[in-house]
């Protein structure tokens, strides 16, 4: 992607929260609208200690009377003053877009997608168009919090050249991720003066889940009969009339009257029953908790990334061996759903919508007031695309152009008609990827937004009592209300489970009376070794609040199992292979 420099380059991430404070161009003088204004060099460390110690000697010097030490000074600060006017033409030569920047990411050598925890080749090419060399330059890309890219690229921009540098870059999280931009720093020979130029060239990078935890074929369940006969479908040993003949044996206590083999018994003189397998449809059930609480911790180190790897596993696995399978992701409320079904391109939905749960956007999922979601997206149009939508000075308190402005939390004022109009521009232009964008209203179009563009927003950490068994409870009900065989897996590390529970416990009794097959499987927090013993002593508090809603919920009945990057494999395999039974 080539694209020219905007603005001078933010001082933290994009997409941060919308809490930091960009020095991107300063407070404008101009009116809401496209901006492509640039700035005058400045001085590096260096430089303003060269200009510190010239003007100490100057001053010392008027000050004794010992006018060699201030002439001293006068000429430290006038050689300081002409390496700036000879560098300020680079600067020129920047803002009037001789500089281009050209990125593209490069695949594995297998040719797959991108996966998290392997990293891709970023190749990123300055091209130089000036007639005069601009020196040495720093590059410094600004990513999504789940890439890891380098620190700063060196480069040599010598005149009408291009110059090219190849980094690695490490996806740490599922989902979709952006390249927003980079900012180029061009320095003097001295390193007395400096510039800096953002460059806006977003570049999106979809990270498929890990394939460590597939399952190995001696795990999957074996069912005779070609794929095609088969699909959705499984024998299951179940007690009762109809179906085939399985075996003979002898008699249990609790078999039912009806299957007594009278012949067999007559032959053999034991009470004899007759064991049938009936083919009935198999669905599997993946419930994921994608609260605050599975967020915790470093991209990639957290619950629900390990969440994520084990659905997308148990998926894979359960349609590859024949069977349906659905999904769904639920907070406070179920937040998305895949709907059963089989097939390798169900397959590629449930990973898609496992992806979509990473960055939520929704309201009530998220920690940003509606003045905070405005500055968010207003200072992203600012950076990326050169819309100023900032005001110069505040009106007269009693004009009604008040009712189209909007503060942030540091007091900028915004035109609201300019984002608005910039946002829906934008949204018009991916009409397919988001056809509810014209009936959302202004906020929804502001978030719908911020997910276009992978603007990441503060997740809500769910602080209402019940709030997380109200979501439990009806994701639960969703699954044990479908018809046929049922396997149920929740995903969750059962934190706000402290309070009323009878929404969990209403739905625990439905899945019993329906015989479907429940589990729970609690993740492992992963903490970096490096990690402070603050974060260990904080993972000793969560230890202590799961085991009491393990304990609590096997007062309900419910099996739960813990699980991490080394055993999910064995335990992803069990419930594939389980019959069909009552909730432990």
């Amino acid at each position: 992607m080539t694209n020219k420099p905007e603005r001078s380059a933010p001082r933290d991430r994009v997409g941060a929260g919308g809490r930091s404070d960009n020095a991107a161009g300063g407070r404008g003088e101009r009116a809401p609208g496209r901006t492509h204004a640039g700035r005058a060099p400045s001085l590096t460390a260096r430089g303003q200690a060269w200009a510190l110690g010239g003007g100490l000697l100057l001053f010392v010097g008027a000050v004794a009377g010992a006018w060699r030490v201030a002439a001293l000074g006068v000429v430290s600060l006038a050689a300081l003053g002409a390496a700036y006017v000879a560098f300020f033409p680079t600067s020129v030569l920047i803002w009037r877009r001789h500089l281009e920047l050209l990125w593209r990411v490069e695949r594995g050598e297998d040719g797959g997608g991108f996966i998290a925890g392997r990293p891709f080749r970023l190749t990123v090419t300055l091209r130089n168009r000036a007639p005069r060399a601009l020196g040495d330059a720093r590059l410094r890309a600004f990513t999504s919090s789940a890439l890891r890219a380098p620190a700063s690229l060196a480069m040599q921009l010598a005149a009408a050249h291009e110059a090219t540098v190849t980094a690695e870059v490490q996806a740490e999280r599922v989902g979709f991720w952006f390249l927003h931009g980079a900012a180029v720093e061009v320095q003097d020979r001295l390193g007395l003066c400096t510039v800096e130029a953002y460059f806006p060239s977003p570049l999106g990078v979809k990270v498929l889940p890990r394939p460590a935890l597939r399952l190995q074929p001696a795990q999957r369940r074996l069912v005779a009969g070609a794929p095609h006969e088969r699909v959705g479908v499984q024998p299951l040993r179940h007690r009762g009339l109809g179906g085939d003949l399985r075996e003979l044996r002898e008699h249990a206590p609790g078999d039912p009257f009806k299957q007594i083999a009278w012949k067999a018994t007559a032959r053999t003189g034991k009470l004899m029953v007759r064991e049938l397998d009936r083919e009935t449809m198999v669905t599997h059930w993946l419930l994921v908790d994608v609260a605050g609480t599975m967020r915790d911790g470093a991209p990639g180190q957290a619950r629900l990334d390990l969440a994520v790897d084990v659905a997308a596993a148990y998926a894979r696995g359960a349609l590859e061996a024949g069977d349906r399978v659905a999904l769904l992701t639920f907070d406070g409320r179920i937040v998305g759903e895949a709907k059963p079904n089989d097939g390798p391109v169900h397959r590629l939905r449930i990973v898609e919508r496992l992806m979509e749960a990473m960055t939520v956007v929704d309201e009530d999922l998220t920690e940003l007031t509606d003045s905070e979601l405005i500055a968010v997206v207003a200072r992203y149009l600012l950076l990326q695309e050169g819309i100023d939508s900032r005001l110069r000075r505040a009106p007269p308190i009693d004009d009604p152009v008040w009712s189209e402005l909007a503060a942030s939390p540091s007091g900028e004022l915004y035109d609201l008609r300019v984002v608005h109009q910039a946002v829906a521009a934008a949204l018009e232009r991916h009409r397919k990827e988001f056809p509810a964008a014209a009936a959302a209203g202004e906020a929804g179009r502001l978030r719908l937004y911020c997910r276009l563009r992978g603007i990441e927003l503060p997740w809500r950490r769910s602080p209402e009592a019940g709030r997380r068994a109200r979501g439990l409870g009806a994701a639960l009900e969703r699954a044990a209300a479908a018809r046929g065989s049922q396997r149920i897996l929740v995903l969750s590390d059962l934190q706000g489970l402290e309070g009323d529970l009878s929404p969990v416990s209403r739905a625990v009794r439905l899945v019993r009376r329906r015989g479907h097959h429940l589990t729970f499987a609690a993740p492992e927090s992963r903490l970096d070794p490096r990690s402070a013993p603050a974060a260990e002593i904080f993972g000793w508090h969560e230890r202590r609040r799961e085991s009491a809603a393990v304990r609590r919920l096997a007062g309900l009945g419910v099996r739960v199992v813990a699980i991490s990057a080394d055993n999910a494999a064995t335990l992803l395999s069990r419930p594939l292979g389980a019959p069909r039974a009552r909730v432990a």
